[in-house]
C-alpha cells in the first residue's frame, strides 16, 4: 500500500477507510481484538505512524477503543453517525522554499507553576515540568516564538532531547507516556509579553496572533501545552478538513 510523493499525506486517511471496512463487513467483529501494530505495518506495508493515526481516527470516532495492557478491540455499541474528518495543520511563513531557522532560547525545568499554566496542564502529579523555548525564523527574519511545556511524567525523554530543528509533536508521538488523541486549539489577538515582542521585532503594543494548543490523550489526559505568538504580518495558518468516508 505504499505512496509515493504527495499521496503520503493522505495514506493513513486511507487507511482508516480500510479498517472502517473490515469493521462493517464483519471481518472485525465487536468485542474482538484487532491486529497488532507491528502486524498491520506488515499486512499493508506502512509505517506505524501511519498505522497510529489510522487507529487513531476509528478510536476518536468511537468504532475502536484501546484497553491498557491489552489492546485494541472493536467496540460493540453503535458510534454516533457524525461526519469524522481528518485535519491537517499547515503553518506557513513567507514563500515556500525558504530555509527556516530555528533556534532553542531555552531548555529546562520548571518548578513553580503559576495558575494559568496549571489551567492548562490540569493535574500535574509530580510538579516536574520540561520547558522549551524557541525562535522561528525565515531569511534572518524572527516569525514566531514557541514556547512548549511537557510534564515529566508524560514523558521522561523530553529532558534530554536536542530539540533544535525537530518537530515536539513528533516526538512526543514516539516517546511520550500516553498517545496523543486530540489537539485543542484556541486563537487569540494579544498584545505579547516585552521580551516577546523584542524577540519578534514588534512593538510591545502591537497585537499578535497567539495560538495555545493542547495536546490531549485519552480521558482527556494532557500529554503537553503549547504557546505559539506569532507576527500577523508574517504568519499564515490554514486548517484543511477532509471526510473520512
Amino acid at each position: 500500500m505504499a505512496a509515493a510523493g504527495s499521496d503520503k499525506e493522505k495514506l493513513y486517511t486511507r487507511l482508516t477507510n480500510i479498517f472502517l471496512d473490515k469493521i462493517r463487513s464483519g471481518e472485525w467483529r465487536p468485542g474482538r481484538q484487532i491486529p497488532t501494530e507491528e502486524e498491520l505495518c506488515k499486512s499493508f506495508d506502512v509505517s506505524k505512524i501511519t498505522v497510529r493515526r489510522a487507529v487513531t481516527n476509528l478510536v476518536f470516532d468511537g468504532h475502536i477503543e484501546k484497553i491498557q495492557g491489552r489492546g485494541t478491540f472493536v467496540k460493540k455499541g453503535i458510534p454516533y453517525a457524525g461526519m469524522s474528518m481528518k485535519t491537517t495543520l499547515v503553518e506557513g511563513v513567507f514563500m515556500p522554499g525558504e530555509a527556516e531557522n530555528v533556534t532553542v532560547l531555552e531548555k529546562s525545568m520548571v518548578r513553580v507553576l503559576d495558575e494559568a499554566l496549571i489551567k492548562r496542564l490540569g493535574p500535574v502529579i509530580d510538579a516536574k515540568v520540561n520547558y522549551l523555548s524557541r525562535l522561528k525564523s525565515k531569511a534572518g527574519v524572527p516569525v514566531l516564538v514557541n514556547e512548549t511545556f511537557v510534564p515529566a511524567r508524560m514523558c521522561p525523554a523530553f529532558e534530554g532531547w536536542d530539540p533544535e530543528g525537530g518537530s515536539v509533536f513528533e516526538f512526543l508521538r514516539e516517546h511520550g507516556a500516553a498517545e496523543i488523541v486530540k489537539v485543542v486549539q484556541t486563537v487569540e489577538l494579544a498584545r505579547p509579553p516585552e521580551e516577546t515582542a523584542r524577540l519578534l521585532n514588534a512593538r510591545p503594543t502591537t497585537p499578535c496572533m497567539i495560538i495555545h494548543r493542547v495536546f490531549m490523550a485519552a480521558a482527556d489526559m494532557t500529554v503537553a501545552y503549547s504557546k505559539t505568538t506569532a507576527r500577523g504580518d508574517r504568519f499564515e495558518l490554514t486548517t484543511e478538513y477532509e471526510r473520512v468516508k
